[in-house]
């Protein structure tokens, strides 16, 4: 090799010669062929008539030049990054992008990242948007966004509710590893980690949420096997939320409206025109009945109209289980945590609902069911009342979810559109049973509206006991 590390002309022959002349058998891994295929599918290919002379001598050039140079020199110098505690329960990521190096050429202009190692089962996924892998036989997954960070620049990124962190050095990365904070009452909640992985050399990030049926030692094989390459278009959005300084301002909730002449009873008749535009529209809405019940009698359907047992939510007799209230002191995530203040016994009722459906639209019409329930008090609507000031209230029959959310909604299953939603033919009218936990101190002063614009709630029936 000559002084300034170009090959001469025998160098090069030789290159050449080793590059083209191997008898082994390269054998290539299932995952190496399904990731293959995922690459063929994310890059547009150009097919050219191939000089085998130049071509040669092209991929001989790429050879000699790749080795005599190395990555992360090829663009920006060094990034920095860090993870830090910055609180009781807050620890701060610190990035420090590289300066771009502008007289280089060489430097392909996107890249993209793809995993070359992940637990047995995983597979990319293509059905669950925002899970880039996920198993058919574990409840887990790993979800990714993917972000080019402006150059030369600090981002300083604050993560309340961190429990510890980690700061792991692979080949040309580094990643920062947040172990999340159990919450109080959810302890179940699959995403313990999230990772930001940065490229050593560029100014890429990778943001990933790791569940927690993936073990520590997985998670560092992961990381190690993580790589980038170039790629001839852009395949992520240039939205980035952790520099969206709207994301972190506080917006107080708006007045909201529901007034005494748009109430409505059993028998009556709520309509939403025909805008012709496209919108789920054009409908009548008619309360046939309603009734509260301690039983889940006929309720075997969840939300979407999907059959669901409920028999964990039912005694011997086929009622409801009792429900424990839990109202916990909300925490700031940096100097205090969350903290359970009391717990009680507190009854919870279904309230079921009969309505009819009818499409006044005069093409077929697929219709959303999308009921909200609220109360009462000093003359305005509230949705979350379980939610006030500095406390919150969890119910153990709800888990995650709110009262004000319907948990099941029944029909005809020729007349199921997807999910939540009703297909009818022009004129054709659908009956649905829906229905929503109800705890024993609002049973009293309970309404359900089928549109809320904004603040407004429309015509809303009246369904207390």
């Amino acid at each position: 090799m000559n002084k300034n590390n170009f090959p001469d002309e025998k160098e090069w022959e030789k290159i050449v010669e080793d590059a083209f002349s191997s008898d082994e058998e390269h054998i290539f891994s299932e995952h190496y062929k399904l990731n293959k295929q995922q690459m063929l599918r994310r890059i547009t290919m150009t097919k050219k008539t191939f000089n085998k002379k130049r071509g040669l001598a092209v991929i001989a050039a790429a050879v000699a030049v790749t080795a005599a140079i190395p990555l992360s020199v090829l663009a920006y110098e060094k990034l920095t990054a860090k993870i830090e505690k910055t609180g009781n329960y807050e620890n701060t990521i610190s990035i420090q992008t590289p300066v771009a190096d502008t007289e280089n050429t060489e430097a392909s202009k996107y890249m993209y990242y793809e995993f070359g190692w992940v637990p047995e089962g995983y597979v990319p996924s293509t059905e669950k948007p925002g899970f880039t892998l996920d198993s058919e036989e574990i409840e887990g997954g790993i979800s990714t966004q993917f972000y080019k960070l402006p150059d030369d620049m600090t981002l300083e990124l604050s993560l309340p509710f961190s429990a510890e962190c980690e700061t792991y050095e692979a080949e040309g990365k580094t990643a920062l590893i947040n172990y999340r904070e159990p919450h109080v009452l959810f302890n179940e909640n699959p995403y313990t980690r999230e990772v930001f992985v940065s490229f050593e050399g560029t100014s890429y990030v990778l943001d990933m949420s790791i569940t927690k049926d993936i073990s520590h030692e997985d998670l560092l094989k992961i990381i190690d096997n993580i790589t980038l390459y170039p790629t001839e278009e852009m395949l992520y959005g240039d939205y980035i939320p952790w520099l969206d300084e709207s994301n972190y301002q506080s917006i107080s909730n708006p007045e909201t409206y529901a007034y005494e002449e748009n109430v409505r009873t059993i028998g009556d008749t709520v309509s939403k025109p025909y805008s012709g535009a496209g919108m789920h529209d054009g409908y009548d809405i008619t309360l046939n009945s309603f009734e509260l019940t301690d039983s889940f009698d006929g309720i075997t359907t969840d939300g979407c109209g999907w059959e669901t047992d409920y028999s964990e939510l039912m005694d011997e007799n086929g009622n409801i289980i009792e429900n424990i209230r839990t109202t916990v002191k909300r925490g700031d995530g940096v100097y205090t945590n969350d903290e359970i203040i009391s717990e009680e016994s507190l009854p919870m009722h279904i309230l079921k609902l009969n309505v009819t459906y009818t499409n006044t639209a005069n093409v077929e019409n697929e219709i959303c069911i999308s009921p909200i329930m609220f109360i009462m008090e000093d003359g305005k609507p509230v949705v979350n009342w379980e939610v006030q000031d500095e406390y919150s209230c969890y119910d153990s029959i709800l888990g995650r979810g709110r009262q004000s959310h319907w948990f099941s909604v029944a029909s005809d299953s020729e007349q199921k559109g997807s999910k939540n939603y009703l297909l009818l033919e022009p004129g054709e009218s659908a009956d649905v049973q829906i229905a929503f936990f109800v705890d024993d101190n609002v049973k009293d002063k309970v309404y359900v509206s089928f549109e809320v614009s904004g603040n407004n709630f429309g015509e809303y029936f009246d369904v207390s006991q």
